[in-house]
């Protein structure tokens, strides 16, 4: 699989206390809400798009589901991570990982029931007491960590909790009846085809947080990280259709004070799976 060859190379020649330059090759990890080809397809574009003599070259590696990718950035094998809110202050915590842009618009985590059929009548959280929920995984931000936190202390809801890795899953989940609902977050609901959005109705969503980021190991040091962002902002400001498929239609620069800290306040920790 592609995943597995391109993180065994990015593996083999990891060197934890190399200093990024022009002549390093970074390696970027993507959290795998998708498929790993469709994770090479849409950011090789980006990463194409961005080459430039002053950058060093930045390569895709991958992780085969969410634990891995955790495990990966956790032990500071990416100098590159985009990842989930959450994750940015695991990653900050774990090895000071810096976040530098994101998208302008807020995340929002939502709930999606079936549209039609059996599970029709489903339209408020109550009715979902004892019913079976399907996520992407645990820490999956937006769509399940986040969400069964405030479905369980805010609106005390007891549901079974089941794990189908990707958010395509879940809503073909929840268009099959496996699941009587299930989480993902507006973005990935909005790249979804038309005909299977229309299979589906919204019955929650989550207060808005801000989204994912891009973030460097602070072994690429700050005149790296700083042309890097600019090379990022200004290609993806140009080049909307592309931004968009990694969800950064809008790129501005990401400050962890202000955006992701305020996370640490939430106390997901006993959600939180390690």
């Amino acid at each position: 699989m592609l995943w597995s060859i391109v993180t065994l190379f990015g593996l083999c020649s990891f060197n934890a206390a190399h200093s990024a330059d022009n002549n390093s090759t970074l390696r970027l990890l993507v959290v795998p809400q998708f498929p790993a080809t469709e994770i090479n397809a849409t950011w090789s574009k980006v990463l194409k798009g961005i080459e430039s003599e002053s950058l060093p070259k930045i390569e895709l590696i991958f992780s085969k589901d969410i634990t891995e990718f955790e495990s990966m950035f956790l032990s500071g094998q990416a100098d590159l991570i985009y990842c989930n809110p959450y994750h940015m202050v695991m990653a900050k915590k774990a090895q000071g990982y810096v976040p530098m842009i994101r998208d302008t618009k807020p995340m929002s985590g939502i709930l999606i029931s079936p549209k039609g059929g059996q599970f029709d009548n489903i339209r408020t959280l109550t009715d979902l007491n004892g019913k079976t929920l399907l996520f992407p995984s645990p820490n999956a931000f937006g769509a399940s960590l986040y969400m069964r936190a405030l479905l369980k202390r805010e609106k005390g809801l007891n549901f079974v909790t089941r794990y189908v890795k990707t958010h395509p899953n879940v809503i073909r989940g929840v268009v099959r009846n496996e699941g009587q609902a299930g989480g993902m977050i507006s973005a990935t609901l909005l790249a979804e085809d038309p005909a299977l959005r229309e299979k589906v109705k919204v019955i929650y969503e989550t207060p808005p947080t801000a989204p994912h980021p891009i973030a460097a190991h602070p072994r690429v040091d700050a005149v790296m990280r700083e042309a890097i962002s600019q090379a990022l902002l200004n290609y993806l400001k140009q080049h909307n259709a592309e931004g968009a498929d990694i969800q950064i239609a809008n790129p501005i620069r990401a400050v962890y004070n202000r955006d992701y800290q305020p996370l640490e306040l939430l106390g997901l920790e006993e959600f939180v799976s390690n």
